[in-house]
């Protein structure tokens, strides 16, 4: 997992920053204190940036699990499970429009600016968010536009074919920044050949950036079509022991030993949780189950088994508690999950491949 430290929480939301971002911070600092400074402008927009799509989601019902911060823009993670085409419209649009807010604000503050630093502060954080805001609004994933423009196909088409939809349109997208980099590259004369690469190197970086995104969705879109009829109680394994918060740790050992299971699970108020006993700072004081354990998702059995990935991927869980209603019937494991994907892909790919 990536190193990104939390910085604290705001309306009850974690926010991380990315280790990237502090090594941004660090260069600036380095090359010079007002280029510092005009990055934690950046970042105090991003994250304002952020924290749209994650009001707006908590709004509608979509629970946010944390916020991360990086030098390219940010991330709101969130469970995305089942949201419907109005709500991810709303989500996903709320960011551009605050940023583009935000231009406008400091638009405003630099018209009422006297020359100077102020002024030429004022202007650049203009250009920044307007930038920020229209670059996301691009139909394009991982872009907020990507987000919306699926949306707005769902009007009239299913969830696969707007997300194949949205794909090719941000691999045109890509086509067209890549041709237009080369263009600037080859006829841009007019600028010095190292800003030229600059732009180059920096183009390429989002053509990248945009390429993993696109072909994330679209592989996330091909395992929900393709494992249709999957749901969550084919995963579900009974190979676990069940233990109470309270127990000792020298009695769990105690059972670990006779029942032989590897895997531990208890209960913390309403949530289930494993039981990390190979979490050796926590080991060295902890004298109960509750003080090695960690929350884990739920689902009910009969939703698909492609939703539950989706739930462990956004939540960082490799466990998932198997309910049905209100009864726990077991566990699953994200290792077990992916098994069975991908069996259940290999058994209809030789089916078609016999027709």
């Amino acid at each position: 997992m990536a190193f990104s430290p939390s910085i604290g929480k705001i309306y009850g939301i974690e926010v991380e920053l990315h280790w990237t971002f502090i090594l941004l911070l660090l260069f600036t600092l380095f090359i010079s204190l007002y280029v510092f400074l005009l990055i934690i402008l950046l970042f105090i927009c991003v994250l304002l940036h952020e924290l749209a799509h994650s009001i707006t989601s908590i709004r509608n019902g979509v629970r946010v699990r944390k916020i991360i911060l990086l030098p390219i823009g940010g991330a709101s993670i969130i469970d995305n499970v089942k949201i419907p085409p109005k709500v991810e419209f709303n989500i996903a649009i709320a960011g551009p429009l605050m940023s583009l807010f935000l231009g406008g604000v400091f638009g405003m503050l630099a018209i009422m600016s006297p020359p100077g630093i102020i002024l030429q502060t004022m202007q650049i954080m203009f250009e920044m968010n307007v930038l920020l805001g229209v670059f996301n609004l691009l139909p394009a994933f991982p872009m907020d536009g990507g987000r919306v423009f699926r949306s707005y196909l769902q009007k009239k088409r299913d969830f696969y074919s707007s997300t194949i939809i949205t794909v090719k349109v941000s691999k045109y997208l890509m086509g067209v920044i890549v041709l237009g980099t080369f263009a600037f590259l080859a006829f841009g004369t007019s600028y010095s050949f190292s800003y030229r690469e600059f732009v180059t190197l920096w183009d390429l970086i989002i053509v990248m950036f945009l390429y993993s995104g696109a072909q994330a969705e679209e592989e996330s879109a091909k395992i929900k079509k393709e494992t249709e009829g999957l749901h969550l109680g084919n995963a579900v394994s009974r190979h676990f022991m069940l233990v109470k918060p309270g127990l000792r740790l020298d009695e769990l050992y105690s059972m670990l030993v006779k029942r032989k299971e590897h895997i531990i699970i208890t209960k913390l108020g309403s949530k289930y949780a494993y039981v990390e006993l190979y979490r050796r700072g926590k080991q060295a004081n902890a004298e109960t189950v509750r003080e090695m354990a960690k929350p884990i998702p739920s689902m009910q059995a009969r939703l698909p088994l492609a939703d539950a990935l989706s739930l462990m991927e956004s939540s960082e869980a490799n466990i998932i508690a198997v309910l049905d209603g209100r009864k726990f019937i077991g566990i699953a494991t994200i290792n077990s999950i992916q098994a069975i994907i991908s069996l259940h892909l290999l058994s209809k790919a030789r089916q078609n491949a016999k027709k």
